[in-house]
């Protein structure tokens, strides 16, 4: 969480609250799922102007902020919402994004009905500000209408590197230029946005809002270099000796995988691979995915509750689609839904469009057709333990219970991992649990000077915001660094 500071929202008295109170909810509006099944853009119907000043009207701007502080970036919130109220959608955005360095992304795939939406003392008795739209409605009005509002320092001569162009990496950047500090980012794939293109669909983030970010930071004078791997293309020490510090944001990217018979049959995916051929055009594709269409079938079957998994439910039910099949795509999770990691909106999403759940049930083996091509998954049936060291009740098989699904594509969203091969090639760097770096939480510092590191390859698979904030923390504490060599 990064510091809070007092906000420019003004108080109001009892009436003024109360008549805010009274005030009606906009309403937050998708597109139909018939519509948003046929292609892979946005869900999303943005507010109107008049809609957002209206609904941001709406908010109480509480002295205590319990949104800001459920804000993992730490923004402003009370003061956004005053400014949008007054029609200042342009002095809200550069509130915005004097704390966060990816407004029109964060607000796109932040779960905000369990962070800021979720603190809204609206949402006690009635209807939470919608809080994430009007953050989007302002973000991308700025974009539209003036550009970015970020003021960079003068040159200080320092030269960054930064590992990786995921959430942690663009927030880094973005903070070290802000610093006057030159940066060059390393992306290992042919696209750079690391999570932010290869792992969230179009659906939730356009590619196009991206590359718009990645474009402004290149005009403010950051280097991006892609198919780029350091560590295996380049040698550690080289990037090393070219820079004054290091920024370590690889993120967490392997699949997690499982000890499953047949797993490695022809229709068996790991969700990283499908989702890229799903939602990117095959030159953005890593030369590790094998040429052709992206893959499709008339029974398809997810493994996983966690958002990863809705975005391959949803992204698998729009290739249905597109191929003229009959819709049929099916969620399988260990555990009930109540248990389910993910984002609830999603879960609501993919059930409109045509998805479908199985609980309590779990893969056990993977049968293969005559032509060694998957055709069936036997399953077999859980129930709910005593808890484990998440807090979730754990799952326990049935014994006798084993069942099978006709299938012909599996996609196993199980969770990822981070990459070890890192922490093998730089000399002296500390890590644990199968490769997440050691730091000095509050800076970012790894156990080689110079060298800093944040987001999921830290703490493992996490939120976009959290990863964000990561890499602000890091950005300063590699400022205060910078200022000693002076």
């Amino acid at each position: 969480m990064i510091e809070r500071k007092e906000s420019i929202a003004p108080r109001l008295d009892k009436e003024a609250r109360r008549q805010r109170m009274a005030l009606p909810p906009q309403p937050v509006l998708e597109r139909s799922a018939a519509e948003r099944l046929r292609d892979f853009a946005e869900t999303a119907i943005p507010f109107s102007p008049e809609q957002a000043m209206a609904e941001a009207s709406r908010c109480l701007l509480c002295p205590g902020a319990p949104c800001a502080a459920h804000c993992l970036l730490s923004n402003d919130i009370p003061g956004a919402m005053w400014l949008i109220s007054q029609g200042d959608f342009l002095g809200a955005a550069a509130l915005y994004r004097q704390t966060s360095p990816m407004p029109e992304i964060c607000s796109r795939i932040c779960p905000q009905q369990s962070l800021c939406e979720g603190a809204c003392v609206l949402g006690k008795s009635g209807t939470p500000i919608a809080l994430g739209r009007l953050e989007r409605f302002v973000a991308d009005y700025e974009r539209a209408h003036d550009g970015h509002t970020v003021v960079d320092a003068p040159d200080t001569g320092f030269r960054v590197a930064v590992i990786g162009s995921g959430p942690a990496g663009i927030a880094a950047a973005d903070w070290l230029r802000r610093a006057g500090h030159a940066v060059t980012i390393y992306e290992a794939l042919p696209e750079p946005g690391g999570l932010l293109v290869y792992g969230i669909p179009t659906f939730k983030l356009d590619k196009r809002v991206v590359r718009e970010k990645l474009d402004h930071l290149r005009a403010r004078g950051v280097t991006l270099i892609c198919n780029v791997h350091v560590g295996r293309d380049v040698p550690f020490e080289a990037v090393r000796q070219q820079h004054d510090a290091v920024f370590i944001g690889t993120g967490a990217n392997v699949d997690a995988t499982a000890r499953i018979d047949g797993i490695s049959l022809p229709g068996v995916l790991q969700a990283t691979p499908f989702l890229i051929q799903a939602n990117l055009p095959p030159a953005l594709w890593p030369a590790s995915l094998p040429p052709g269409p992206p893959p499709v079938g008339r029974q398809i079957t997810v493994f996983g509750g966690g958002d990863t998994a809705m975005d391959c439910v949803r992204s698998a039910l729009r290739l249905q689609q597109r191929a003229g099949y009959p819709l049929n795509v099916t969620c399988v999770y260990r555990r009930t839904e109540e248990e389910m990691p993910g984002n609830r909106h999603d879960r609501q999403l993919a059930r409109e469009e045509g998805g479908q759940f199985l609980f309590l049930a779990a893969p056990t083996r993977f049968l293969p057709d005559q032509d060694g091509r998957l055709r069936a998954v036997e399953c077999i049936r859980m129930r709910l333990g005593e808890p484990d060291d998440s807090g979730r009740r754990r799952p326990v098989p049935i014994e006798g219970s084993e069942f099978t699904l006709e299938t012909d594509l599996a996609v196993l969203a199980l969770g990822y991992w981070a990459d070890p091969r890192l922490g093998e090639a730089i000399p002296g760097l500390q890590t644990h649990d199968n490769g997440l770096i050691t730091v000095d939480p509050e800076t970012g510092q790894t156990s080689v000077p110079g060298v800093f590191a944040g987001g999921d390859n830290v703490t493992g698979p996490d939120l976009v915001g959290r990863a964000a904030a990561a890499g602000i923390r890091a950005a300063r504490a590699i400022d205060a660094y910078l200022q000693t060599r002076r």
